[in-house]
């Protein structure tokens, strides 16, 4: 019971927002809209450049084994895949046609960001184990050509850099992303209420 009165005293002693502007949070949305499609862009670019560098290491080494040629086909399948999905979130991030419309852009940002969420949990799963995958049939062949030793710090150094990103730095990335949508849908509701009381 006293819990219920303790938020019932908050609830009424509530200080109410105070009113903001369209137009200060319309510069605030599309300030954070285009940080978000800025990072889109870079990781879209620095796949291209990695798929490049993929394509120059697969033409000039005279890999023997199939599995390496898999294990290659794979990488490239998978940065063909994360680059197609980047642009497809960077055309829907940059959507400005209804930035004058409060309630259907807020439904619009909540769909973006439940697709990202999914983009970056259950699709990266599938995508972190196809390049897995591709790393254990590489590995298959620089055992053959390398050192033991060598063979052993690579296959380490590489899993346990996979699973730090997707363990640690991959949470980062999403809490920050979803952090910056909701400010945005949170803004854009405030802006919403404030019609609706006028």
């Amino acid at each position: 019971m006293k819990d219920f009165e303790a938020l019932q005293d908050i609830w009424h002693n509530q200080i109410a927002l105070p009113k903001v502007s369209h137009e200060d949070v319309l510069k605030k949305i599309k300030k954070t809209r285009t940080g978000l499609a800025t990072k889109l862009l870079v990781e879209i670019l620095g796949t291209a450049l990695f798929s490049a560098m993929l394509i120059y290491l697969w033409i000039e080494s005279p890999f023997r084994m199939w599995t390496t040629h898999l294990a290659m086909f794979i990488f490239m399948s998978c940065c063909l895949y994360y680059i197609v999905a980047l642009i497809g979130n960077y055309r829907r991030i940059t959507y400005d046609n209804l930035l004058d419309k409060p309630g259907e852009y807020i439904l619009y940002l909540k769909k973006y960001k439940h697709d990202r969420f999914i983009f970056n949990t259950r699709k990266y799963r599938i995508y972190s184990i196809f390049v897995t995958a591709g790393f254990i049939l590489y590995f298959i062949e620089i055992a053959f050509v390398a050192a033991l030793w060598i063979t052993i710090i690579c296959i380490i150094f590489t899993f346990l850099w996979i699973a730090l990103y997707y363990f640690m730095l991959m949470r980062i990335y999403i809490r920050r992303e979803e952090a910056k949508l909701e400010d945005m849908i949170q803004n854009l509701e405030r802006i919403e209420k404030q019609f609706e009381d006028s």
